[in-house]
């Protein structure tokens, strides 16, 4: 038993750990997690999708849902991600403690197909961009909100802008990656977001790092652009991640300018976290009861 106690500690981390652990048993036989299928276009071509879906414990069409939707890093997939960082038993815990209650969690890919998965993760930043541009607003999100019952009340894009309250967008890594450039172009369908562990690439690749002011510069013409728009960037990395090289200077730059400040834009280092889902489940468990309210 102790050396179960030990494992789940050394994952997940510390205190929450031990109250991950013996709240699950309780937790994981009412909560349940389902596939949703769906198509999306990429380059002239169909390909059909698949997203996890994490439903809590109290899930019922009589109510209505936040959703959160969370991205994987580079040649993961939706389970792995899910799996690796023990999602399961945090989001079992923190809809327990009214922390993220109420709250559908979705796991996409932004692969088109595994066959397009490959160890150099610059690749995947084409990948990241139109899955951010097209698949996300266009594919993903009707499908998943047509499907279960949230504040849309339908798929209609003017449905999906007004209810932007009730939805967000997270990422690790390449997932990241993916968030800036989500906060970037469907600023009008999701309120709040949580990029970790990876900086914007929407100037250059790392141009977190190497152009942190241009980059703070384009994101800070999303908020002009949008300028009716409130919204919360709750960002993250761990403290021994070599991207919170690329991510501080990034967000250094953008508290620069009058769009950014420490409410609307937060910067959060976990304590001896590394570049790994088990720190993201870190990140999501420190930031949970601020992404809705």
């Amino acid at each position: 038993m102790f050396a179960r106690i030990l494992k789940m500690v050394l994952t997940v981390g510390g205190v929450f750990g031990l109250m991950v652990l013996f709240n699950a048993n309780h937790a994981e036989a009412a909560s349940r997690t389902e596939t949703i299928r769906y198509q999306a276009e990429y380059q002239g071509h169909q390909y059909n999708k698949q997203a996890l879906v994490y439903l809590p414990a109290n899930y019922t069409t009589a109510k209505k849902y936040n959703v959160v939707y969370l991205l994987h890093g580079s040649t993961e997939s939706s389970q792995d991600f899910f799996r690796d960082g023990r999602f399961k038993q945090l989001l079992d815990w923190l809809n327990q403690n009214g922390r993220l209650k109420d709250t559908i969690v979705v796991f996409p890919t932004y692969y088109p197909s595994r066959k397009f998965v490959t160890a150099n993760y610059y690749r995947d930043n084409r990948l990241n961009r139109a899955f951010a541009q097209n698949e996300l607003v266009n594919d993903l999100v009707p499908a998943v909100e047509g499907h279960y019952r949230t504040y849309a009340d339908g798929t209609s894009k003017a449905q999906l802008r007004n209810s932007r309250g009730h939805r967000a967008f997270g990422g690790f890594s390449m997932g990241s990656i993916t968030t800036w450039y989500v906060f970037e172009y469907q600023l009008p369908y999701f309120s709040s977001f949580l990029p970790m562990a990876g900086d914007s690439w929407t100037i250059a690749d790392d141009g977190g790092s190497t152009a942190s002011t241009r980059t703070a510069r384009r994101l800070a013409k999303t908020v002009q652009n949008n300028a009716n728009l409130s919204f919360k960037i709750l960002a993250g990395v761990g403290a021994d991640d070599d991207t919170a090289g690329s991510m501080t200077p990034q967000i250094n730059a953008m508290h620069r300018l009058p769009e950014f400040n420490h409410q609307n834009l937060k910067y959060y280092q976990a304590p001896n976290g590394t570049h790994s889902p088990q720190t993201i489940a870190q990140i999501v468990n420190h930031y949970a009861n601020q992404i809705f309210n």
